[in-house]
C-alpha cells in the first residue's frame, strides 16, 4: 500500500530558523565559555521556534517526526559575501539538537536524520534566516545498518 499525497504532506514540515551567529562557526576563535553560552541560546531558540510554529495540537502528522528524517536546508544570507557551505551546515548542529530537545526529531544520529541538500540565497539583512524542510520517510525509508568492516573481515 503506497503513501497518498495527504500522507506525504502530513510528514513534511517547513521551519524558519534564525540565522546562526558568527560564533557558531567551526572557524571562530571564541573562548569555550562564550561559545557554550551561544550554543545553548541558539539551541533553545531553534527548539522554541519549532514548537511555536508547529504546536502538537495543530500538527496532524507524527510527533516527533518518524525516523528516518531528511532535511533540505536553505541559508538566506544577509549579504553577498562568499560563504563555505560546509561551515554553514556545521553551524546548525545546535539547531538539530534543539529540535531533538523540543521533541520534533526523535534523534539526530546518522540512522535517524540526514541533511540531503543545502543551498544559499542572498537577501537583505532583515530577512536572514535558515529555512529547513523536514521530510519524514517513516516506514517508507528503510535505514540500512552500518556494518563494521573489521568484523566482516573477521579481524
Amino acid at each position: 500500500m503506497g503513501m497518498s499525497a495527504r500522507d506525504v504532506l502530513d510528514k513534511a514540515m517547513t521551519l524558519k530558523l534564525p540565522f546562526p551567529v558568527r560564533d557558531l562557526s567551526p572557524n571562530a576563535r571564541v573562548h569555550w565559555r562564550k561559545r557554550a553560552a551561544v550554543v545553548a541560546a541558539f539551541r533553545e531558540e531553534c527548539g522554541w521556534t519549532a514548537v511555536t510554529d508547529y504546536p502538537k495540537s495543530s500538527w496532524n502528522g507524527d510527533w516527533p517526526l518518524r525516523a528516518p528524517v531528511e532535511a533540505t536546508v536553505t541559508f538566506v544570507v544577509p549579504d553577498r559575501r562568499r560563504r563555505d557551505l560546509d561551515n554553514l551546515c556545521a553551524m546548525l548542529k545546535p539547531a538539530w539538537d534543539g529540535l531533538v530537545d523540543a521533541g520534533v526529531l526523535a534523534g539526530d544520529d546518522h540512522t535517524q536524520f540526514k541533511v540531503v541538500d543545502a543551498n544559499v540565497i542572498v537577501r537583505n539583512k532583515q530577512n536572514a534566516c535558515v529555512v529547513v524542510e523536514l521530510q519524514s520517510l517513516g516506514d517508507s525509508g528503510k535505514v540500512r545498518e552500518t556494518k563494521n568492516p573489521r568484523r566482516a573481515a573477521g579481524a
